[in-house]
């Protein structure tokens, strides 16, 4: 689950090919929704797209073979404020398809929840 601790982004997300799995949740303290999140299946077929406002931490998994998203930012990467919430976190409980992703290296360095609330919020 990826954010920026400064200048937070919104994103706005579509599928060309393929299908992904896509989760949001919400980071704004004062939400209602705080530490909810949504998910959705987004594809090349359902003609569908997601827009994530600012304060969301966001990430999805590939559910085809390929897999062609077309991703857009409203502000630049700030690579020195981009963390990562882990995937599989227990407090946040995201029911996700798959039981072992491939992840990247910098994903596998990502933080808990509970990491996050106490160091960022």
């Amino acid at each position: 689950m990826h954010l920026q601790t400064k200048n937070s982004q919104a994103k706005f997300l579509t599928v060309i090919k393929g299908r992904v799995f896509d989760v949001l949740v919400d980071l704004r303290k004062n939400s209602k929704t705080f530490g909810k999140y949504y998910s959705i299946i987004l594809s090349n077929q359902s003609y569908s797209s997601i827009y994530i406002p600012e304060g969301f931490a966001h990430g999805f998994c590939g559910l085809d073979k390929e897999n062609i998203v077309y991703y857009l930012c409203s502000k630049y990467r700030e690579k020195n404020y981009e963390i990562g919430i882990l995937w599989n976190d227990k407090d946040l409980n995201i029911n996700w398809p798959i039981k072992k992703p491939i992840l990247s290296k910098k994903d596998l360095k990502n933080i808990s929840f509970k990491e996050y609330c106490t160091n960022y919020i």
